[in-house]
């Protein structure tokens, strides 16, 4: 009996652990919240599945997925962004053709939505508000 409760605990631990482990398909709350994401969306004009981006630091796009209905649920966010969405009021948002915020870049200003440019269109490797660390 002694052993079956032990696996028993461990099993709900482990379970535990799953449930409360962020979601790596993005890295704020799984909305465009007003005031501190970039939603970065699968299709041209803010359409389609997103991945919220939120304002603490830079992301490398590669450990992010779609999520939400729409064209693009996921898809992997690196490469196969079309549009971002800045919903902060005044922290623009630069999108990189390179991981680590290397390469050509293209600034979204607060409060656009912003086709990315034939660049970087499906060609986004990661990201950082101008402003970081807003958390």
């Amino acid at each position: 009996m002694k052993k079956l409760t032990a696996a028993s605990a461990i099993g709900l631990s482990l379970a535990s652990l799953l449930v409360l482990a962020p979601n790596a398909s993005a890295s704020g709350d799984g909305h465009c919240n007003e005031g501190r994401d970039a939603c970065f969306h699968f299709n041209s004009g803010g359409v389609g599945a997103f991945v919220d981006i939120d304002d603490c630091w830079g992301y490398n796009h590669a450990n992010f997925t779609f999520i939400g209905p729409g064209n693009g649920a996921g898809q992997n966010l690196k490469n196969n962004a079309a549009s971002v969405t800045n919903w902060t009021h005044n922290n623009p948002h630069h999108v990189y053709f390179n991981s680590n915020q290397q390469g050509v870049r293209q600034t979204i200003g607060p409060w656009i939505t912003a086709n990315l440019n034939s660049t970087l269109k499906n060609n986004n490797a990661s990201s950082v508000f101008a402003e970081s660390g807003n958390c």
